[in-house]
């Protein structure tokens, strides 16, 4: 024996011909489309295959987040990082004296300490 019980069931035309469609279309029988209904029916929510993909999906959409964050965040320092070092570069500007180039160069290197704690805590300690 199977532990499958025959029972009879009146449903509505449109549901007749939804699984009538269903049966055609998985090739299955009416009985094993309804059995699988019901035991998705009286799953509790958390357990049911649409709340599964829901919490995977909010978790991935988290992980998104972050990673997006974290793109805006190292293009910010980048554009950062390229200012410090156009301020720094050598080059014919009159109104540049020693002392500009001194401090640009201590700020990009504060900068780059910056970067590094940031992103990666092990690299300076």
């Amino acid at each position: 024996m199977t532990g499958k019980t025959r029972i009879v069931v009146e449903i509505s035309d449109a549901n007749a011909k939804k699984l009538q469609r269903l049966r055609t279309e998985q090739s299955a029988r009416k009985g094993a489309i309804v059995d699988e209904a019901l035991t998705l029916l009286f799953l509790p929510p958390i357990e049911r295959p649409e709340a599964v993909l829901v919490q995977q999906i909010k978790r991935l959409e988290k992980k998104l987040d972050r990673l997006d964050a974290g793109a805006a965040f190292q293009a910010d320092l980048l554009v950062e990082f390229i200012y410090a070092w156009l301020q720094q570069r050598p080059g014919p500007n009159p109104l540049r004296s020693p002392t500009d180039d001194a401090r640009a160069g201590a700020e990009l290197e504060a900068l780059m300490k910056r970067v590094a704690d940031r992103s990666n805590p092990f690299i300076w300690s």
